[in-house]
C-alpha cells in the first residue's frame, strides 16, 4: 500500500495532491504511511490555506521553483556557484597540465644542456685510450654548473642509459654510476 500511496502522490505532479484526497482513497492508514514517507524525505507535506498538500521530493522542488521567488533565487545562486566551481576545477586542471608540460620542456632542455656539457668535458678530459674517469667529468661540470654530486650522477646515469649506442662505461674507480652493485667509474664516447 505504501508504494500505491507514493505512486498517487507522484502522479499528482507539481500541483501536489491534497492529504484529504489520499485519506479518502486509502483510508486512515494513509496518515501513518505519509508520516513514514515524510521521515524518509520521500515526500513533503505543506499547508496551503486550509488544506495540506503532498508532493514527492522532485515535484516539491519543481513546485517551489515555480511558486516561491526566494527559493528560485537561492536555487539560481547555487547553480551559479556550482557552475563557477566546475569552471574553477577545469581551469585548475588546465593549469596543472600546462605546468606539467612546461616542467617536461624544462627537463628536456636541461637534459639536452647537460648532454652538451657532458660531451664537451668528456672530450677535454679524455685519455689517449679514450676512457675518462667519471670523477674528472663531474669535477668540471659541478664547478661550472653549480650541480651537486648526486644530481650529476643522476643525470649522467640517465644520459648513459638513454644513449647506450653513444656511451660505453667500465667498472672500476672510486666513484661513478652504480649498476647492479658495481661502481662504473669510467666512461667514453663510442
Amino acid at each position: 500500500m505504501k508504494e500505491e500511496v507514493l505512486q498517487s502522490i507522484g502522479s499528482a505532479g507539481v500541483q501536489g495532491i491534497k492529504k484529504a484526497e489520499l485519506k479518502k482513497t486509502f483510508g486512515k492508514e494513509s496518515d501513518d504511511i505519509l508520516e513514514g514517507l515524510a521521515r524518509e524525505e520521500k515526500i513533503f507535506i505543506e499547508k496551503k490555506g486550509a488544506a495540506y498538500f503532498v508532493w514527492t521530493r522532485d515535484n516539491y522542488i519543481l513546485h517551489l521553483t515555480e511558486n516561491d521567488p526566494k527559493f528560485k533565487l537561492i536555487l539560481n545562486m547555487l547553480v551559479g556557484v556550482s557552475h563557477s566551481v566546475a569552471r574553477l576545477k577545469d581551469h585548475t586542471q588546465n593549469l596543472r597540465e600546462e605546468m606539467e608540460r612546461i616542467s617536461l620542456q624544462d627537463d628536456e632542455g636541461r637534459i639536452s644542456d647537460f648532454e652538451t656539457v657532458f660531451d664537451k668535458c668528456l672530450r677535454e678530459a679524455g685519455t689517449s685510450i679514450g676512457w675518462t674517469p667519471f670523477s674528472k667529468v663531474r669535477e668540471k661540470i659541478c664547478q661550472a654548473g653549480d650541480l651537486s654530486r648526486e644530481r650529476f650522477y643522476l643525470l649522467a646515469g640517465d644520459l648513459v642509459e638513454r644513449n647506450r649506442d653513444k656511451y660505453e662505461i667500465s667498472t672500476g674507480g672510486q666513484e661513478g654510476i652504480v649498476i647492479r652493485g658495481m661502481v662504473h667509474g669510467f666512461v667514453r664516447s663510442v
